[in-house]
């Protein structure tokens, strides 16, 4: 039996999957070639405007996602504010969301002065329950939020359902699941409003950025007009009773054209690369099924996860008398880039929400005089998510530079995750001697 490496032995893992964001020779001379025209169309350097390489984009990221319009902006989190924006969401309403995310998921819907509203997730897949939807609408509930978070696709028929017999719109964040598949529809064209990120390691990238996409023409005249410059407005804007509105009272968040440049060849790329990533999670997959103290990631039947980041789940009972925080640095001193977890504190049990602490002061948006109630958030409200962040989480660093044949680094996972389970015994020792 080999000795763990936290105890003094040699480690497992010698191998990395590379670095990500990537960027090749193809998005090079994209960005060279965009340069040399700017010098004659300024729409190479600023989108104020739009039109040129930006507008591109937006033609072939609509096409690919099948959705009737796509805007790009700076940012995933700009979209989904102007998402929120567009879908009528206004101060002292309420928005139902995700516990169990990033947590701009839900500054989209405080940015607006509304108040989220928690629903508990599925312990599989990690997205909203669409179960628990229902229980969480009042009067004053205006739309929901919902996450595919790590790349899942959300139960989005069941949510659907919900919130079309209560009328409420569906705004996705797909920041994490660009290219996802749910039932052969891409994610993000089944809701109201799809808003992605190309920025901060995403599945694809364009240094910074993101996209909202949407089949409603008002819908899309609106986020025109909450985030991108007059100029544009004049061009897309053709609803009579928006045009009036048309100023430079606006949120900046238009993308930079150079950014568009970069994704729109890695759009080009990005089924493939998706592919990949799920056939290393895959492999990865199958090993861990067979290990015990850890389970992969679940993926429901009709979806294509995407991987931006792998989380299975600690199974405490499997490996008794081992904590998780023990396991896990065990498996790091293997060299396995393995942490106990992205969410960790579920957002409604987060100082801001405990203490309506957010940026506009005065306890606003919980204090507005437009909220109807008062919303209070406490511990107990979503069990799933405080099982999962207290006791299960686990995430595996990486996946998204998954790329290519990555079954040499894969393997060395496996040999880490039973070196460590052949050395439980000294764990439990470790751990009782603490």
């Amino acid at each position: 039996m080999s000795k763990l490496a936290v105890l003094g032995g040699e480690k497992t893992v010698t191998l990395s999957p590379g670095s990500w964001p990537r960027v090749g020779e193809e998005e090079i001379a994209a960005v060279v070639d965009a340069l040399r025209k700017s010098e004659g169309d300024s729409r190479y350097l600023t989108a104020a405007g739009g039109g040129g390489p930006m507008e591109d984009f937006e033609r072939n990221f609509a096409r690919f996602m099948g959705a009737g319009m796509a805007m790009t902006t700076s940012g995933g989190g700009p979209a989904l504010h102007i998402a929120v924006m567009a879908a009528g969401v206004e101060a002292g309403d309420e928005v139902i969301v995700s516990p169990y995310t990033w947590g701009q998921t839900v500054s989209c819907i405080l940015q607006q002065n509304a108040i989220p509203v928690f629903a508990d997730i599925d312990e599989r897949t990690y997205n909203l329950d669409a179960a628990t939807i229902e229980s969480r609408i009042t009067d004053s509930t205006r739309a929901i939020v919902v996450v595919h978070i790590f790349g899942h696709p959300a139960d989005m028929d069941a949510i659907m359902q919900v919130a079309g017999k209560h009328g409420l719109p569906v705004i996705e964040d797909c920041a994490q699941a660009v290219g996802a598949v749910y039932d052969g529809r891409r994610v993000g064209s089944i809701g109201h409003l799809g808003c992605y990120s190309i920025g901060d390691g995403k599945n694809m990238v364009g240094g910074e950025g993101g996209l909202l996409v949407t089949d409603d023409a008002r819908l899309f005249e609106l986020a025109n007009l909450m985030g991108q410059h007059p100029a544009r407005h004049a061009q897309v804007v053709t609803d009579e009773g928006l045009k009036k509105y048309i100023d430079s009272l606006i949120y900046t968040y238009r993308i930079h054209p150079l950014a568009a440049v970069i994704a729109n060849v890695q759009l080009g790329h990005l089924d493939q690369w998706n592919a990949e990533r799920r056939r290393n999670a895959e492999y990865l997959s199958r090993g861990l099924a067979e290990i015990p103290g850890i389970a992969p990631p679940h993926v429901a039947g009709g979806c294509e996860h995407v991987y931006h980041i792998y989380s299975p789940t600690f199974v405490a009972h499997e490996v008794k008398g081992v904590s998780r925080r023990r396991y896990v640095e065990a498996l790091a001193a293997e060299g396995v880039p393995i942490g106990t977890g992205y969410v960790q504190i579920p957002v409604y049990l987060r100082a801001r929400h405990q203490e309506h602490a957010y940026f506009y002061g005065k306890g606003c948006p919980w204090s507005c005089h437009f909220a109807k109630r008062v919303v209070e958030y406490h511990r107990g409200d979503c069990p799933v998510t405080e099982r999962r962040c207290d006791e299960q989480e686990l995430t595996i660093g990486g996946s998204v530079a998954w790329l290519g044949d990555q079954t040499a680094l894969m393997d060395q996972y496996l040999d880490a995750l039973r070196k460590v389970t052949e050395n439980l015994g000294a764990l439990r020792e470790a751990e009782a001697k603490a």
